[in-house]
């Protein structure tokens, strides 16, 4: 008699070595909270909004003194390139200097956009890492084994809503 290997042979080992997992995660405790819900409640967060908003206007106060000055470049430009008395040289040297000023009001553009992304990040992390310890004494508490922010679920049957509970945790009515 000839014996030949199945993967099939592996599946009752398989099994045998797997059974154990699946008795931990049926003791598994799954919550969830309402990250934003709760963020957003945070005692003091409403001031970050009038820092970014502080922030992004004294930016777009530079933008439009830039766009203001391009504009006026780009109405002299035109009006130069309108006199029969002007060489190529200098208008091909004016519309170069427009170009450039071009160049660098969307780069002033895109690095501003940057800095207010890191100006929020930079703003927020104290928050973040107060709701995240906050999540995380709850959980220990209640010996939960994962948390999960509802934003990122997609379907969930199981776990508790512990939205209220950190909250709590964090004097938010």
């Amino acid at each position: 008699m000839k014996f030949t290997f199945s993967p099939l042979h592996l599946l009752p080992f398989l099994f045998f070595l797997l059974f154990p997992s699946f008795n931990c995660s049926a003791q598994s405790k799954f919550g969830h909270v309402d990250y934003s819900a709760i963020i957003t409640n945070m005692p003091g967060i409403d001031s970050i909004q009038n820092v970014i908003n502080d922030y992004v206007s004294d930016l777009q106060i530079i933008n439009n003194q830039m766009e203001k000055e391009f504009e006026e470049k780009q109405i002299a430009l035109e009006n130069l390139s309108k006199s029969a008395n002007i060489s190529q040289a200098i208008l091909k040297l004016k519309q170069d200097e427009l170009l450039a000023m071009y160049k660098r009001i969307q780069e002033f553009k895109q690095s501003a956009q940057n800095d207010i992304q890191d100006k929020q990040v930079e703003l927020l992390e104290p928050f973040q890492t107060k709701l995240s310890e906050a999540v995380k004494k709850i959980a220990k508490i209640n010996k939960y084994n994962y948390v999960f922010d509802i934003s990122v679920l997609l379907y969930y049957t199981l776990g508790d809503d512990l939205t209220d509970k950190v909250k709590a945790e964090l004097g938010i009515k």
